[in-house]
């Protein structure tokens, strides 16, 4: 998101705070195991790309991975899809993981992307990030048109676009094909007279939380296919800042304080999502029975 975006949604955010129902009772839960954490050099900013940015930040202790009572529940419920959506996107060929740890990827950005650093400097404004991320979905839909992220994936209709076309940018303004496929996509590209009207459709059909989560292990599945044209390992943080920036490599994250900034609050929400996706322990008692 552009410079401008950025500030026009801190200064709504800001608004909403001093709207008469701001009381809301905010419940913060921290999760006391950490992953391990990126080296964070001073380098120049990159592009944005699929997700909203995140103001790079003095290298320090990670943020408290808050996660408000009604997104743990959303996500229990979302659990199977993710891990349906890991499975049929994953290339361990590729990725050198297993589908449970592609899952956990996949969470974690649904939880990475559920904030931002507006949120995380002025907990207040948690209350209203809902309302903004509702107001970003109606200014696509409407006939203006617009090109901002949607939420719960945080994936901007342009990105969305690339999937459905199978492109995949690589190295300047080049791009390949790659056999991603979108499952359940009722979009067709052909279909439509007007990028605003094709923006508006895939706008409400990536707002929806099963092909949202479609649509980001899609494009996730992408960054494997970048990472095998660079030469690239991949670990979580390669796709994280591949959904985030549209960059793999180790240096070039490095070179993007966005990018470092959002691996870095990535890796406070890891174990958060791990733990979500991680195989139920079967009940001793229960199995003592059988």
């Amino acid at each position: 998101m552009l410079l401008p975006a950025r500030i026009a949604r801190a200064c709504l955010l800001a608004l909403l705070i001093i709207l008469p129902s701001q009381g809301h009772a905010l419940v913060t839960t921290p999760d006391a195991a950490a992953a391990d954490r990126p080296a964070a050099p001073t380098a120049a900013t990159s592009r944005y790309h699929g997700s909203r940015p995140n103001r790079a930040r003095t290298p320090g202790s990670s943020i408290d991975p808050y996660v408000r009572p009604d997104m743990a529940q959303r996500m229990q419920q979302l659990r199977p899809i993710i891990l349906v959506a890991a499975r049929r996107h994953n290339r361990p060929a590729l990725s050198g993981m297993g589908d449970q740890e592609f899952a956990a990827i996949i969470a974690t950005i649904l939880y990475n992307e559920n904030f931002g650093w507006v949120e995380d400097n002025i907990a207040l404004l948690r209350a209203f990030t809902p309302l903004y991320q509702d107001l970003q979905r109606q200014a696509n839909e409407s006939p203006l048109g617009s090109n901002f992220s949607v939420w719960p994936a945080n994936l901007r209709p342009s990105v969305a676009l690339e999937i459905l076309r199978h492109e995949l940018p690589i190295s300047g303004t080049q791009a390949i094909s790659v056999p991603v496929q979108v499952a359940g996509s009722q979009i067709n590209c052909d279909a439509y007279t007007s990028q605003e009207e094709l923006y508006a459709a895939i706008t409400a059909e990536i707002s929806q939380d099963n092909m949202a989560i479609e649509y980001l292990a899609a494009n996730l599945e992408r960054g494997l296919y970048r990472s095998a044209d660079e030469g690239t390992p991949v670990s979580w943080r390669t796709l994280a800042a591949w959904h985030n920036q549209g960059i793999v490599s180790p240096q070039a994250i490095q070179a993007s304080p966005t990018a470092r900034d959002y691996v870095r609050r990535a890796a406070a929400y890891l174990p958060t999502a791990r733990n979500l996706v991680r195989k139920p322990t079967p009940d001793r008692r229960l199995m003592a029975r059988i």
